[in-house]
């Protein structure tokens, strides 16, 4: 069983749980997430499930869209509704307009602080995981990419729906933070969705009860590795070819050196690979020997 399955997270499930959930149902050994979504959030989820797995960093890296609600007035240290309030103002809350003014300084390239409460790992550990020991690391720093950042609605005296498309590494609470810092006005995010991740929509994904009705027949909610493959260059080789490349053998096919490439046969995706020098390899078998 490989693919990737598009799942609708529910909130109160961490990511990995979902790993575990899907893991459990599937009876599959090897299932991973692409893309972490906080607990209490919910969302499209990627699962990669068997092969899939192998191209997790495919997936991670496709574009994603959020719905967001930011709250003004205070802040917390997770950045959410779920950590404890560090910080309450009672200066005035922000009006609609303002708060657009605003998010025009969050566009295209963007510097952000890596968030204490984060699956980033430092020294072989996660951040969330010192933050909860009460031990400080220095905040680490990265660019990231925001295509879009558009204002939906207010949606109380304090709190503004946002929706947010950008690449991979964005952490959401840390943008709700950052517009708060814009205006000098604490800030945290108060609601997240996830409504697309690397082509998948929510409106398609599957939800945990609709997983467990179908009842081992999981096929349909199993989607082909090649939508996620689509940056790289296809090669298609000979049918005789397909024992020696699926045992990792070259083969000599001739044609322009590709350094990475989806190989077929007989319209099959069989792997990752490259050809040099004429001779063609795969390098990340997708499909069972």
């Amino acid at each position: 069983m490989n693919g990737i399955i598009n799942f609708l997270k529910p909130p109160g499930m961490s990511s990995n749980g979902a790993v575990v959930f899907l893991r459990g149902l599937l009876r599959v050994k090897k299932t991973g997430h692409a893309g972490t979504l906080d607990p209490g959030a919910c969302g499209v989820l990627p699962i990669c499930v068997g092969k899939a797995t192998r191209i997790s960093s495919y997936v991670m890296g496709g574009i994603k869209e959020y719905i967001a609600e930011v709250t003004f007035g205070k802040s917390t240290d997770t950045g959410d509704s779920y950590g404890s309030v560090t910080q309450v103002s009672h200066v005035t809350l922000p009006e609609a307009e303002t708060v657009k003014s605003a998010l025009r300084a969050f566009s295209g390239l963007v510097t952000q602080q890596t968030p204490a409460y984060s699956a980033v790992k430092h020294e072989g550990r996660k951040l969330y995981e010192l933050a909860r020991r009460g031990i400080e690391i220095e905040p680490k720093q990265r660019e990231i990419m925001i295509y879009d950042a558009a204002y939906i609605r207010q949606t109380s005296d304090a709190s503004h729906l946002l929706r947010i498309v950008c690449g991979k590494g964005t952490y959401i609470r840390q943008l709700c933070e950052d517009i708060g810092q814009n205006l000098g006005i604490p800030a945290y995010m108060s609601f997240l969705v996830r409504t697309k991740c690397a082509g998948l929509n929510i409106d398609q994904a599957y939800t945990a009860d609709e997983l467990k009705n179908m009842q081992g027949q999981f096929q349909d909610a199993l989607l082909p590795m090649d939508g996620f493959l689509h940056t790289l260059l296809r090669i298609d080789a000979d049918k005789e070819l397909f024992p020696a490349l699926i045992n990792g053998n070259n083969v000599h096919v001739g044609g322009e050196d590709i350094d990475k490439a989806c190989i077929y046969v007989q319209n099959r995706l069989l792997g990752i690979g490259q050809r040099m020098s004429g001779d063609l390899k795969i390098s990340t078998l997708l499909v069972d020997r």
